[in-house]
């Protein structure tokens, strides 16, 4: 009985989170707070301009591609990278992804259920880019590679 639960439960808050509709242009984001890879806040606020959004590795490379492309004093102002984990598998994420990305020379937010990007459109295999005034979405772009993504930012 507990496992039927268990699996009923699951089924709905899947279905909860699967049905959230997608963010669009003129909407207005909620504050983002997450851990980053060292366990430390990074939020999405009002000051931010451009966020960055991976779901998979493909999205992931193009945007690390850019930042290794890019000296931090040429990004733009206020960018935030927040990348959905919540695929990967824990122990997976847990020993080997994240203390890969505790080497990167930046910092990205993780989140690692994915209810908080859910809505964060996406295409497969693209980076996200959400440029935004005072949190409300001026527009969303995808990139296929880092020279595009650079372009957009």
């Amino acid at each position: 009985m507990q496992y039927l639960i268990l699996i009923i439960s699951l089924i709905f808050s899947s279905a909860a989170v699967a049905d959230r509709p997608a963010i669009k242009v003129g909407d207005t984001l909620v504050l983002i707070s997450l851990l980053d890879q060292f366990e430390k806040p990074l939020n999405v606020t009002a000051e931010t301009k451009v966020l960055l959004f991976s779901r998979d590795m493909d999205g992931g490379e193009i945007i690390q591609a850019a930042f290794a492309d890019t000296p931090d004093d040429q990004r733009p102002e206020n960018l935030v990278y927040v990348a959905d984990i919540s695929g990967m598998p824990s122990l997976i994420a847990k020993y080997v992804a994240v203390p890969k990305m505790q080497d990167y020379p930046f910092t990205l937010g993780l989140d690692r259920e994915g209810e908080i990007t859910a809505a964060f459109p996406l295409v497969k295999g693209q980076a996200t880019i959400i440029k935004l005034n005072d949190l409300k979405i001026q527009s969303i772009e995808f990139a296929q590679d880092a020279k595009m993504l650079k372009l957009q930012w």
